[in-house]
């Protein structure tokens, strides 16, 4: 947690999983399931504008509490295996990691 003063109506816990619900839900609505950072932080505050989310009693949206409670949308995109984050230009975009670790070849390199 970013704050220590924590005065959110929600948890970090409810938060975390809400948001990444809603991030797995709108790239996997994508063919190529891929979205440009800016789309996907209107699309989060669109998608929960009648969500009720305040801090210290004042109406805030979601993209707020994500950059105060995690540190921004990329950091919190950081801590998951399951997106990953493309720089492309000037342009930042989320893609689904589609990989799984059964598709990984570990190779041992210490020959003694």
């Amino acid at each position: 947690m970013v704050h220590k003063n924590y005065k959110w109506n929600i948890s970090e816990e409810k938060g975390r999983k809400t948001v990444y619900n809603l991030i797995e839900k709108m790239l996997k609505e994508r063919k190529d399931q891929t979205i440009d950072i800016d789309e996907i932080s209107f699309l989060l505050n669109n998608r929960t504008k009648n969500m009720n989310i305040t801090n210290n009693n004042k109406k805030k949206n979601l993209t707020n509490y994500i950059k105060v409670v995690f540190g921004g949308l990329i950091h919190f995109i950081d801590d998951y295996d399951t997106f990953l984050l493309q720089r492309k230009d000037d342009d930042i975009f989320i893609k689904l990691n589609t990989i799984e670790m059964s598709d990984w070849i570990f190779v041992d390199d210490d020959y003694e």
